[in-house]
């Protein structure tokens, strides 16, 4: 259960109500102290604790895995989802005449990195979707032999679909291709597990649903596939230099920091670390059994006033209205910040993004005030 303490985290409640996760999460005061605290480290010691920093960074990746189920060696620590998703993209061996799958629910970084690669004779090949919504079993009717790689979102940024990551996993097994998973819109309020969902890739930034800084993601790569991935940065920190910088070895790290080409932003890591560890601390099975009760909550006030693109059950924090046009779309959207309320206009949806922090007297505040509108 999610408790009046956790809700206290959030300063950003005593000023608006805070439906706008799938966007940037707010920072809680936890994140917001580790972040000061190495700052003022920075300020009046300049690098002399480095040594304290980089503990951080172990203590991001070991707090990272234990949140998705994976090994602290199989997290690196990058900038964004982005990032992680095109290193996939471009570190893998393509073959011309390869094809990867991703869906036409995504949003351009589960897109772009795998539409580039027609360039080098790879197909990318789109699953249609009815409604808002797949099946594995559409992802499958796309697959032969020369499919490589298929890609998905784990929650769908605009409607808030969740994909049925289990079964896409298994048919990947099954037909032996990769499976990526951007999960920028689900690490940190959907429950993950990168070996029941046979993920072979998965890429998120922290500063949507896990309420951590821009700037800092986690990107994780099964070591039984770490090898099929070529590194396409290089620098000084993502090889086994043994203690040397002149003539040092180019033998890349044996464990997932072969992805991380040079320093990290380390402000970021200790906001991240301290955000994770808060959700770890909750129980990210309380905390999505929170927002689906919130979101079911807020899905069924707005059915009396919009046709809901949302796919029942409600399965993520993404809850999206569909207002008759375009025009009536921005004006909701400028009344509500008016009123101090923060959602997104997205794809033509009125997009709001509770998370367990949030109160059903937010939302029934949030039903009152589009009512009046």
């Amino acid at each position: 259960m999610i408790d009046a303490s956790f809700r206290s985290l959030f300063p950003v409640a005593n000023n608006v109500i805070y439906f706008n996760h799938a966007a940037v999460g707010p920072l809680s005061t936890r994140a917001t102290d580790a972040i000061e605290k190495h700052a003022r480290d920075q300020r009046d010691f300049g690098a002399l604790h480095w040594r304290d920093w980089y503990a951080e960074d172990k203590a991001l990746r070991r707090s990272a895995a234990a949140l998705i189920g994976a090994e602290p060696s199989e997290i690196a620590i990058l900038k964004n989802t982005s990032e992680g998703l095109s290193f996939v993209a471009e570190g893998l061996r393509w073959k011309a005449g390869e094809n990867v799958i991703t869906t036409d629910l995504e949003f351009p970084s589960n897109y772009t990195p795998w539409k580039r690669l027609e360039r080098r004779g790879v197909e990318c090949r789109i699953v249609a979707s009815r409604d808002g919504v797949y099946s594995a079993e559409d992802v499958e009717y796309l697959i032969d032999d020369n499919t490589r790689l298929v890609s998905v979102s784990a929650v769908a940024f605009h409607n808030g679909f969740a994909a049925d990551l289990i079964a896409i996993g298994e048919l990947c097994k099954r037909r032996n291709v990769l499976f990526c998973v951007d999960a920028i819109q689900s690490v940190g309020v959907v429950p993950i597990d990168v070996r029941a969902a046979n993920i072979a890739f998965l890429s998120a930034d922290g500063h949507k649903w896990m309420c951590g800084p821009e700037g800092a993601a986690i990107f994780y790569v099964a070591e039984e596939h770490r090898d099929r991935l070529d590194p396409i940065e290089s620098g000084w920190t993502n090889f086994d230099r043994k203690g040397k910088f002149i003539g040092c070895s180019i033998e890349f790290l044996p464990d997932s920091r072969r992805f991380e080409a040079g320093s990290l932003n380390t402000n970021g890591v200790y906001g991240l670390r301290a955000a994770i560890d808060l959700l770890l601390e909750t129980g990210i099975s309380n905390v999505h059994t929170e927002v689906l009760r919130l979101a079911t909550r807020l899905a069924d006030g707005l059915e009396s006033m919009f046709p809901v693109a949302t796919p029942r059950p409600i399965a993520s924090g993404i809850v999206a209205a569909k207002p008759r046009n375009n025009a009536e779309l921005l004006r909701l959207h400028l009344a509500l910040e008016q009123e101090k309320i923060v959602c997104a206009p997205r794809e033509g949806l009125l997009r709001f993004s509770p998370h367990a922090w949030n109160s059903d007297e937010e939302v029934d505040r949030v039903l009152a005030v589009l009512h009046n509108l």
